[in-house]
This record gives C-alpha cells, sequence and structure tokens, in this order.
C-alpha cells in the first residue's frame, strides 16, 4: 500500500473504473479507492434477502458509450445486456393504457388508437432523437466544445445531410422546457405522458422548466444490443457493468481496494501528492482523478487545501439538491394491471405511473410546498422477468423510481409515508401489487449509503446553467482543477449523469494528453 502511483482515483464508480482501465491501459500504475464493500458506486448489485439481487441504484442500461464499451471489449469480460422491449407502458385505467416499443413502426399503430396526426408526427420526433444519437459521441466523448471547434459541428451536421431547422430545433433544446417540446409534435395527452419522464429524471424541475427538453434529449442518445434509443437490463443487474470493468482495469494491472475511504486530497504548494485514508494510511500519487461530486471533493476532501474564496463560494452555490427516491424489493405475483398477471409485455417494460402531464407538474409543485409528491410519478421496472439470475423461480425482483422528495436532512421521519404512498399509488392501477420484502432510499439515504452530496444521481443538477463548459464551472469544464494533477472524473462533469462512461474516459484522455506534454 505504501507505493507510489502513477495515479490513484478516488471512488470506483463506473467512471473510475473506466478511467482506470483506460490509464492502466496504456502503462501507467493506477489503483482505486472504494470507500464500501462492493465495487461500482452507484452501479452496483445488491443481494438485500438471500437470492434477490437488487440494482439499488441505477437500474437501467442503455447510455454507455459503444467506444468504450468495443475499446475495453467489456462483452469479453463478461457484460450481457437484454433488451426492454417494450421501452414503456402507461397505464391509465378503466382497461386503457399505451405502450411504446423499440420499433417505431409498432409504436405509430399503438399510437394511432389515439390519435392518427400524433402516429405521423412520432416519426418526426424520433428522427430528431436519432440525429442527436449520431452526433452524440462528438458532443460527448470529447471536452465541451469551445467556439474554435464549432465549426466540426456544423460539419458534421452537413454530413448527416441535417437541415438548418433540424439543427437548430436541436441547439433550442437545450433551453426549450419538456412540456413544449412534445406540444410541438403531440396533441393526445397519452402519448405525452408516456414520453415526459425523460425531461425530469433526476431533476428538481417539471416539465414546464427552461432545459428540461435537453434532459429528454440526453436519456435518448444510447443503444443496446444494436438497437438505437433501447434501454436494457444487465444480466446479473447493473454490478455486472462495473464488475466487467473492473475485471479489464485488472487485467491491465490496476490495483483495487475496497473498505478504503478517502479522508483528504494531500496538497502541498498548491498541487496533488497523493490521499490520506480514514484509517490514517497515506498513498502518495503523482496524479490525482476524484471520482466523487464537485462539492464532495472541493468541499470535503479539499478542507485544508488553499482554495481561491470566490471558487469555494462558486462550488457552494451549484445546485445539487437529489429529489429522485428508489424502492427496492420483491414480488410474488406480477401486477395486473387490467390484463393478467401471468408474465405480458408490459412486465418487461418500465410501467409508468404518470396519467398525465400535469400530473407530474402537479408533482413538483407539492415538493416544492409539502418536501414531498402527495401523489409521486413512479417508474416501475422488473428486470427478473427477462434475467432469471436476479431471484428464485416464483420470486421478482422489482425497483420503483420515483419524484419527488427534495434531499433534507429530516427525510427519515416521512420515509416510510413515502413508500406507503408510492405502493398504494401503484395499486391504483394494479391492485395485486403486493411487496413481500422491500426498502426504501430517499435522497437523504443515496447520500449515506453511496455518498453522493445531497443525494442528486446526477451530482449536479443537468441544467443549462450547469451543463457543457459550464460543468461543474466556468473554467473547469476540462476536468482539471484549481489545484495542479487533481482532475475530476464523475457525473459533476461533463456530460453529466447517467450510466454512460463518458466523465471517465473523457478525464482519462485529458490526463494522458498532459503526461504526454
Amino acid at each position: 500500500m505504501n507505493r507510489i502511483y502513477d495515479v490513484v482515483i478516488i471512488g470506483g464508480g463506473h467512471n473510475g473504473l473506466v478511467a482506470a482501465s483506460y490509464l492502466a491501459k496504456e502503462g501507467l500504475k493506477v489503483a482505486v479507492f472504494e470507500r464500501r464493500n462492493v465495487i461500482g458506486g452507484a452501479t452496483v448489485t445488491e443481494e438485500l434477502w438471500p437470492g434477490i439481487k437488487v440494482s439499488t441504484a441505477s437500474y437501467v442500461f442503455s447510455l454507455f458509450r459503444k467506444k468504450i464499451i468495443d475499446d475495453l471489449r467489456l462483452y469479453d469480460f463478461g457484460l450481457k445486456v437484454y433488451l426492454k422491449d417494450p421501452s414503456l407502458f402507461v397505464p391509465f385505467g378503466q382497461n386503457k393504457s399505451i405502450t411504446i416499443w423499440t420499433s417505431t413502426k409498432k409504436t405509430v399503430k399503438e399510437i394511432e388508437k389515439f390519435s392518427k396526426k400524433d402516429a405521423q408526427s412520432y416519426e418526426k420526433f424520433v428522427k430528431i432523437l436519432e440525429i442527436f444519437s449520431e452526433i452524440a459521441d462528438f458532443l460527448i466523448l470529447n471536452k465541451p466544445i469551445n467556439l474554435s471547434e464549432a465549426e466540426e459541428l456544423l460539419k458534421l451536421f452537413k454530413g448527416l445531410n441535417v437541415d438548418e431547422n433540424t439543427a437548430l430545433t436541436i441547439a433550442r433544446m437545450f433551453f426549450q422546457d419538456g412540456k413544449s417540446f412534445l406540444d410541438e409534435f403531440f396533441e393526445s395527452e397519452e402519448v405525452k405522458s408516456a414520453l415526459i419522464e425523460d425531461s425530469v429524471v433526476g431533476t428538481y424541475a417539471s416539465p414546464s422548466t427552461p432545459g428540461t427538453a435537453y434532459v429528454l434529449l440526453h436519456h435518448n442518445f444510447g443503444e443496446v444490443n444494436g438497437v438505437k434509443g433501447a434501454w436494457g437490463y444487465v444480466e446479473g443487474g447493473m454490478g455486472n457493468v462495473s464488475n466487467a470493468l473492473r475485471r479489464v482495469a485488472e487485467y491491465y494491472g490496476a490495483e483495487i481496494f475496497l473498505n478504503s475511504e478517502v479522508d483528504e486530497i494531500i496538497v502541498k504548494n498548491g498541487e496533488a501528492k497523493g490521499i490520506k485514508l480514514k484509517n490514517g494510511k497515506i498513498i502518495e500519487s503523482k496524479i490525482v482523478l476524484s471520482n466523487a461530486d464537485p462539492k464532495t471533493t472541493f468541499l470535503k476532501l479539499l478542507r485544508n487545501a488553499e482554495l481561491d474564496e470566490e471558487f469555494i463560494r462558486k462550488v457552494n452555490a451549484l445546485k445539487t439538491i437529489g429529489v429522485s427516491f428508489k424502492i427496492n424489493g420483491y414480488i410474488e405475483e406480477l401486477p395486473d394491471f387490467g390484463n393478467g398477471k401471468s408474465l405480458r409485455p408490459e412486465h418487461i417494460a418500465s410501467e409508468l405511473i404518470i396519467p398525465s402531464v400535469s400530473y407530474v407538474e402537479k408533482a413538483y409543485l407539492d415538493a416544492k410546498n409539502l418536501g414531498y409528491s402527495r401523489e409521486p410519478w413512479l417508474s416501475i421496472n422488473i428486470p427478473s422477468t427477462v434475467d432469471p439470475t436476479l431471484a428464485p423461480q416464483g420470486k421478482f425482483v422489482f425497483t420503483i423510481f420515483g419524484q419527488y422528495v427534495p434531499y433534507s436532512k429530516d427525510l427519515d421521519k416521512i420515509k416510510d409515508k413515502i413508500a406507503e404512498i408510492s405502493i398504494e399509488k401503484v395499486r391504483e392501477f394494479a391492485p395485486n401489487f403486493k411487496p413481500i420484502k422491500y426498502e426504501i432510499l430517499t435522497p437523504l439515504d443515496i447520500e449515506r449509503r453511496f455518498g453522493i452530496w445531497e443525494g442528486n444521481i446526477f451530482h449536479l443538477d443537468m441544467t443549462p446553467d450547469q451543463l457543457y463548459f459550464f460543468r461543474p464551472l466556468i473554467g473547469y469544464s476540462n476536468y482539471r482543477t484549481p489545484i495542479k494533477n487533481l482532475y475530476l472524473c464523475g457525473s459533476g462533469t461533463h456530460p453529466g449523469g447517467g450510466v454512460t462512461g463518458a466523465p471517465g474516459y473523457n478525464a482519462s484522455m485529458e490526463i494522458l494528453k498532459d503526461i504526454k506534454h
């Protein structure tokens, strides 16, 4: 443990492991220090009850960049993903529901039940998302573009034969709200209900908040098994993304230490020199890379470093209030949404309790006024419908992702109430939904378990003022920090949250550039 490393990485989340893999692959001596006894940060599988394996934090797979999968040969190292098809199912009660499939053709047919016009518009809507998906790697697998590189982006648009109106539509989405964006395409409330979730996931914002159209865009640039825009379930749970990355990192020589919480980043004369662990051990390193969120890094781990007061003020002002909660558990009977409880397509999909866009708006206003949503919007996933490794026969693992419960130190007082409200809300649409066992994680629990400041699943809100060259702060969007040889690689850096691997990849590329110079 007293060896001098080229790079030490704080936190064994998926981005830290991506960075470790690329840096070790280049021959650097790399060590990763993870505070918990399980690798993966928020990309983990945990056996909460005997034989019941749950993706306790992140729960579905899509945004992880194909380039990284290919470069690191993740499929060879154990990654396997099942396509989630259909993608979404929204029940409205009285045997009325809408299903969104990975096939545009099938979805168009489904939408026709609600609106012929919307069925035609859906193809245009998908086209916009596909164009963004085509340019995503240019925007995402690079540090944020500056003005001198904007020309490259224009060339890319031209190469894809994108007309000016489409290019401007995509550009405007960075500032537009999700509700008005969907209003431009669709008239049916049911269709908009099925598509609005992506605009507010993990964000303390309502569908009518400017910038939420980009959040929608951000959640649609992925692919699974070659299917663009699709989502999937990782075999063995999301922890197997991290396990595959760990195998790659170790294959290239990186060392990984669990139960090794970092207490402080050691700084001498404005330069990072290593880390001090909670047990007092000092690990020397030429470079320190933090996978922790910006506030944890600058306000906690650098508490004894000399940082400019104005810089610290700006860090303190970053928007980090987590609003998402998670219920993880298992059931012995699939929910009956009106079509029976034997396995049906809707049980594979994300089942959304979002009866209308105004329902989400109301949930947001409740959270602002009361500190929680009386009627939260919910996304239910039952991954063991396709992955038998997660639970014994006759049992089904489920996760419920919900909003809004803004972070507060008092959330322990209302967490049981939030769980009850949520389960009752699911029962309104599937009366037989009866969890055998479950746990609820509020933003306060997420902070405690995963070490994320205020339980924000994206580390920082994904609002226009905290994206691209503004993320995490103006002047520091290139993964570097005011401390020499200290870099960031978590979701609080460009391009933001979700299991993309991009921050880890980009940070490692910047480190390699600096070393070569």
